[in-house]
């Protein structure tokens, strides 16, 4: 179901399929508790259905509510240019300054950001 290595006492989760809902969110979510007891999760934009960077699917509501709900703070890692010039733009803005989901262009911006107290 998923590929979970630990680094820096963070989980880097790659799923088999891409997430595609806040049910799968939740599905990746246990798994990494269950196998690992991390709260702490990075995930590369490749881990996702490309719908979850289009606002209006609805994809990227179900699934970042899923980590709030579940108190799973999640660094997503990537190239996100497209997103800056969409309406996605002001959902990575807003989770940017939350201490529960960021966005982050490389891993080690991710990981330190995770790891930050």
């Amino acid at each position: 179901m998923v590929n979970i290595e630990i680094k820096e006492n963070v989980a880097i989760v790659t799923p088999d399929r891409p997430i595609a809902d806040g049910q799968d969110a939740q599905n990746v979510i246990r798994t990494v508790r269950f196998q690992t007891g991390r709260s702490n999760m990075l995930l590369k934009r490749e881990a996702f259905v490309p719908e979850m960077f289009e606002l209006a699917t609805g994809v990227a509501t179900q699934v970042l509510k899923a980590f709030v709900d579940e108190k799973m703070r999640l660094a997503i890692v990537g190239d996100l240019y497209d997103c800056y010039q969409s309406s996605m733009r002001d959902v990575i803005f807003t989770c940017n300054r939350s201490n529960q989901v960021s966005f982050w262009e490389n891993e080690a911006e991710g990981l330190a950001w995770l790891n930050k107290k």
